[in-house]
């Protein structure tokens, strides 16, 4: 495939014409809202573009809380595109969908291979970072800028933007829409918790994709007694996933006396969105939970130990992070790690429980 690549040292300027723009980010949760501020900054930008994204079937109701209105979104269907007997024609519907309309933009937020070679099958200027997350992946760009790695995520997406238009930061802060449909589901499966009158709401997450960022149940458990001791106004509500069902009835077990609902695996992407909307505060691992509740300006205390907050922590300076910082192996990026409840799972749960008072009274 030949490529008339260039660098950013000749930028297109920003101009009125620009009608359509498509982003290509197809996963993970917190990665897509990771990319929200930057999207904002592009309908700063261009008020009166359209704005389609490629992203996967399971976090598609995401965008419905974009920052900019979403006028397709382009399912990326991982799965059927590796199987022998759905790859072809999953690769032609995706194709279609692609270059159904021109762009005047594309802009691969993934830095894969695979994302930047979709992006480029589109029709429009291919725009991504000059050091993607593969190197080859910067063969399918028409221009590409460069990032500071060192930078957060947020950050980082925010100046491939800014970067490649020449101009300065966002004005205005990033709000996340409330959508009416997830609030009304949402409502009548709290109505059937019958949750007990309090005046703050505590978000509990314990789940996470890798093995080394699940934090123990009984220190969920243990910081949710201390801080019921120390607000009995408050309520808990555990989240996640289907596969953290056995662990949120472990907590509620754990918990004693203290009142912990939970919504656990009973709840759409888009509910969960307006569920940690509506908390005071979200007690978490390391996890997309965390990064909603950052885009929705909900004050995090969370748990930290393979990966490193500075690059993928929540984005802003209303957050609480827990990590051991007298170990040697912190940040170490293993997915597993058989000394993970000694080492950088032992964390004081006053500690956190103290931390997550001080969000309330802060709010």
């Amino acid at each position: 495939m030949k490529s008339n690549r260039k660098s950013v040292k000749n930028p297109d300027h920003v101009s009125e014409d620009v009608k359509r723009i498509l982003i290509v980010k197809p996963s993970s949760l917190g990665d897509i809202f990771h990319v929200f501020p930057a999207v904002a900054r592009l309908g700063e930008l261009f008020p009166n573009a359209q704005f389609d994204w490629l992203i996967h079937p399971a976090f598609a109701e995401a965008l419905d809380f974009a920052p900019v209105p979403v006028a397709r979104k382009i399912i990326f269907r991982r799965r059927e595109l590796g199987k022998l007997t759905t790859m072809i024609p999953e690769f032609m519907e995706l194709t279609r969908q692609l270059r159904k309309i021109p762009y005047d933009y594309v802009f691969d937020f993934q830095g894969l291979v695979r994302s930047a070679f979709f992006a480029r099958l589109a029709r429009g200027k291919v725009v991504g970072f000059a050091r993607p997350r593969e190197p080859m992946a910067r063969w399918f760009y028409h221009r590409w800028c460069k990032v500071n790695l060192r930078l957060h995520a947020v950050r980082r997406n925010q100046l491939l933007v800014e970067r490649f238009f020449h101009t300065g930061t966002m004005r205005t802060a990033v709000k996340m829409p409330s959508c009416p449909q997830y609030r009304e589901s949402l409502d009548k499966k709290i109505a059937q918790l019958d949750m007990r009158p309090g005046n703050c709401l505590i978000g509990i997450s314990p789940g996470a994709r890798w093995e080394s960022k699940v934090f123990p149940p009984d220190l969920f458990a243990k910081t949710i007694m201390l801080i019921s001791e120390m607000r009995p106004d408050a309520r808990f509500v555990v989240m996640g996933a289907p596969a953290d069902q056995k662990t949120a009835e472990k907590i509620q077990l754990l918990a004693g006396l203290a009142p912990v609902y939970s919504l656990a695996g009973s709840t759409s992407l888009g509910e969960l969105v307006e569920l940690i909307n509506r908390c005071d505060t979200v007690l978490a691992n390391d996890s997309g939970p965390v990064h909603i509740a950052a885009a929705a300006n909900v004050p995090v205390v969370c748990f930290y130990g393979p990966t490193n907050p500075n690059l993928t922590g929540p984005f802003g300076d209303i957050h609480t992070i827990f990590q051991r910082g007298d170990l040697n192996c912190i940040k170490c990026m293993r997915r597993k790690c058989s000394k993970a409840i000694t080492e950088c799972h032992n964390i004081d749960a006053a500690a956190v429980a103290a931390a997550v008072c001080k969000k309330i009274e802060e709010k």
